[in-house]
């Protein structure tokens, strides 16, 4: 399968997602925050891109059947129910609730691969379902790196970087996307000691200067829900 990787979510043209499979990738936080929420029993997620489509769609449901996270810069968002820390989305928080998630950076990048034959929500905790659904589709592949205001991220590219590994499984293609061989080329060389790597990376020492450290240790788990969120009819639900 031809495999283009966007390592920022500013700027995805629509032909690198209309009949393709998409993966978006928010490792800190957004697609962590989904993943979590959806296997602790969340009825799904509606991810928006900015906080008046949160308001509108919060108008028209049942104040006990949602919930409304996200973050700005961040930090939670004032009068919200939740923030952007996966640890927030407990089973007694969301079961059976509608979660309306904006953030910065992930629900943007979602918005855009919106158009997608098949939009998957993939991080390191469920990278290798990820994977497997990916050889299933049988489509080309785009992956949209969320990455961090605009620039690019260095977890997010590691995380495309480890599935296109996976995905040639030792037999690199003789056409390779210069970014999907960025990817590919960073986690190649990162491999041996990616846990270390890992917290190198500004917006993870940056989580943690502000005493979100526990989000950075939950999120740089491999594998720990192989579980498959995808977007259909505006929302994210959970492959059965």
């Amino acid at each position: 399968m031809n495999t283009e990787v966007f390592i920022t979510g500013q700027f995805v043209p629509e032909e690198k997602v209309k009949d393709h499979t998409v993966v978006v990738i928010d490792v800190l936080r957004a697609c962590s925050t989904i993943v979590t929420a959806m296997c602790n029993g969340a009825r799904d997620v509606v991810p928006v891109p900015d906080l008046d489509h949160a308001v509108k769609i919060a108008s028209n449901l049942d104040q006990a059947s949602y919930l409304l996270g996200g973050e700005r810069g961040g930090f939670p968002i004032d009068e919200y129910h939740c923030g952007n820390s996966p640890l927030e989305y407990t089973r007694e928080m969301v079961q059976g609730r509608t979660i309306i998630l904006s953030t910065t950076n992930g629900t943007v990048a979602m918005h855009k691969g919106r158009n997608a034959k098949n939009l998957l929500i993939g991080c390191f905790l469920n990278i290798d379902r990820i994977v497997e659904a990916i050889r299933e589709s049988g489509n080309d592949l785009t992956i949209i790196c969320a990455g961090q205001k605009h620039r690019v991220s260095l977890e997010d590219t590691l995380c495309a970087g480890y599935i296109i590994d996976r995905l040639w499984d030792g037999r690199r293609p003789d056409r390779v996307s210069d970014t999907a061989l960025i990817a590919f080329s960073l986690y190649d060389r990162n491999r041996m000691y990616l846990d270390t790597t890992l917290r190198q990376g500004s917006h993870a020492k940056w989580l943690v200067s502000q005493g979100f450290e526990d989000d950075v240790e939950y999120c740089f788990q491999f594998n720990t829900f192989p579980v498959l969120p995808y977007y259909r009819e505006n929302r994210i639900v959970l492959d059965k």
